[in-house]
């Protein structure tokens, strides 16, 4: 886990539908991979207010991609995990009644479950699911979590991916 007091994990956005030049939804995330967003064309078409909040770009074959999305149903935010697979992803909250903080969506993506037999959290457990049979230093980057809402947490997963591969390689070393 990354150390959150270099993050501002209270941080939280006044609103996911606010105007282009506010950082509102109306434009994609800056990607460092960006061949590897081909699956998002693939990803369940969205209701007219709904926006993705954070996206998990995957460096598998078919370029997955998971999307976190926030629509709006009343005075309440209604949240969802999607992936093109139809994954039923179980996770919490699953609503609010403002933008999440930092801290809240981190700890939704962590505790999510639903998908790869059973494992929790949508970072990790993707690195761990593949390090069965590939080298841990191939896959810190596996995963790369975005999001033009939060402008730290695609910093905070690359550290929580370096501290992953630390513990990798202890594993390694154990056996």
């Amino acid at each position: 886990m990354p150390d959150a007091s270099k993050y501002n994990m209270a941080y939280r956005p006044t609103s996911f539908w606010t105007a282009r030049s506010e950082g509102g939804g109306e434009r994609g995330p800056v990607r460092r991979r960006a061949v590897f967003d081909l699956g998002r064309e693939f990803l369940p078409d969205k209701a007219p207010s709904e926006v993705d909040i954070a996206l998990l770009s995957l460096e598998s074959v078919t370029g997955d991609v998971i999307a976190v999305t926030a629509r709006r149903r009343g005075s309440r935010i209604v949240y969802r995990i999607e992936d093109e697979y139809e994954t039923h992803f179980h996770f919490k909250p699953k609503t609010s009644t403002r933008p999440l903080s930092m801290g809240e969506l981190v700890a939704l993506l962590d505790g999510a479950t639903g998908h790869l037999a059973g494992a929790t959290g949508l970072t990790s457990a993707y690195r761990n699911y593949n390090a069965t049979w590939t080298n841990p230093e191939r896959l810190v980057d596996f995963v790369i979590v975005t999001s033009v809402f939060y402008p730290e947490l695609q910093a905070y997963y690359a550290e929580e991916a370096r501290r992953w591969l630390v513990e990798a390689r202890g594993k390694c070393f154990a056996h």
